[in-house]
């Protein structure tokens, strides 16, 4: 049976995720600089949790681009560096989240990330905008945010925490 795979662009692959992530993707989220800015800043994934992450989206088999998660795969290597989804925020109107792995950050992966879910979700489904929340301190995320085309709407309550908040509307 082969996995799902969600999008692909010049240097990435998006598809669903598989046991065989847990590892990778452990790595990845057991660094506590992948949630400086992040609630669980304090707290970095342990292999548990991780797995019950990966196992969670199995089970809920999404394969279409209005509600997923999917492992990042860059292509020249095959290595997953990361996570990418759409998180249910307001309907049809979801939250666009990625989380990449330190060595590759500044590589321009999260605005390929970005772009093309955006593109694709706006293309194959009925989702009418698109949110990015970022913490205001977070100036990297932020600067991809306005990279894929999104607008700064302020900073707003969110999770019990302040968040910059953007949004891009299908045209």
């Amino acid at each position: 049976m082969s996995t799902f795979v969600y999008m692909e662009t010049p240097h990435l692959l998006i598809r669903q995720y598989t046991l065989n992530d847990v590892s990778e993707l452990f790595e990845i989220m057991s660094n506590p600089k992948v949630h400086q800015y992040t609630k669980d800043k304090n707290h970095p994934w342990d292999r548990l949790q991780t797995e019950r992450y990966i196992r969670f989206f199995i089970d809920k088999n999404f394969t279409t681009l209005d509600c997923f998660h999917g492992a990042v795969i860059e292509k020249a290597s095959g290595k997953l560096i990361g996570l990418t989804g759409l998180n249910p925020y307001k309907e049809r109107e979801p939250e666009i989240e990625w989380k990449l792995g330190v060595s590759y950050w500044n590589k321009g992966y999260a605005t390929e990330i970005g772009k093309e879910v955006i593109s694709k979700t706006f293309e194959t489904t009925d989702i009418i905008g698109i949110y990015g929340i970022a913490s205001p301190e977070n100036a990297a995320s932020r600067s991809v945010l306005q990279k894929i085309g999104m607008t700064y709407l302020g900073v707003h309550e969110f999770r019990g925490q302040e968040d910059a908040f953007y949004y891009i509307g299908k045209k």
